[in-house]
């Protein structure tokens, strides 16, 4: 679907381009939370890209693989470390362990996880985004889904306290923006892959829209962003 192609293109870019934003302010400033979100971003953008590649040229296990691990699985959780890195920085040895944790089971699983050809073949031949547990169900890669993506309450919860304590009301910004992206998994495989790929786009440009306009209120405190 070219919809579906160009929406997923779109949100690599912007997911990207705010990644490259994240990554100067990490070599500038050398804050953690910057790089964690920057990987996180870098992510996002590769998973979207990954789905442009699929419903286009079509679905193979490295192209399923690398959408499961940047999208489905790695993003989320190192969003969630990169806000526990600037909420309390004094712990950034556990957090950055937890990140590792959260990589090394990702692609491990996921290596390890038997791929359905026949799901991915007919994915690509109705050129649609194919369900996880339709090519991997049943597999750890696809349970640690559930777990993972939960890790997306701390940069809900962190970004709305942060907002509250230091009034950079724009922050909340980002708190929606996560929320749309991870709703739009609901979308996927329901004959709705047109409104995911339009929530992906929506929720990395809300994102990136609140970090933005954080980055330059007046500082009450810490920010909920690496500004």
């Amino acid at each position: 679907m070219i919809a579906v192609a160009v929406l997923s293109a779109l949100a690599a870019a912007v997911a990207w381009v705010f990644a490259a934003r994240l990554g100067r302010q990490w070599a500038a400033r050398r804050r953690d939370s910057a790089l964690a979100w920057a990987l996180a971003l870098g992510l996002f953008g590769t998973a979207s890209a990954a789905v442009t590649v699929g419903v286009t040229v079509g679905w193979s296990p490295p192209v399923f693989g690398l959408y499961w691990v940047a999208g489905a699985l790695l993003n989320v959780p190192l969003l969630a470390v990169g806000q526990l890195l600037l909420l309390d920085p004094r712990r950034r040895v556990l957090y950055w362990t937890l990140a590792g944790v959260f990589a090394a089971w990702s692609v491990l699983f996921t290596l390890l996880a038997g791929f359905d050809a026949a799901a991915l073949a007919a994915a690509s031949s109705a050129s649609t985004i194919p369900l996880g547990r339709d090519v991997i169900g049943g597999t750890t890669a696809y349970r640690l889904v559930g777990p993972f993506n939960a890790t997306f309450l701390i940069v809900v919860g962190g970004s709305i306290w942060s907002a509250v304590r230091t009034r950079r009301w724009a922050v909340l910004l980002i708190a929606l923006g996560v929320t749309i992206a991870a709703g739009g998994s609901s979308a996927v495989g329901s004959g709705r892959d047109v409104v995911f790929s339009v929530l992906l786009a929506v929720g990395v440009t809300t994102m990136y829209a609140g970090f933005l306009a954080a980055s330059s209120a007046p500082r009450r405190g810490d920010a909920a962003v690496p500004a």
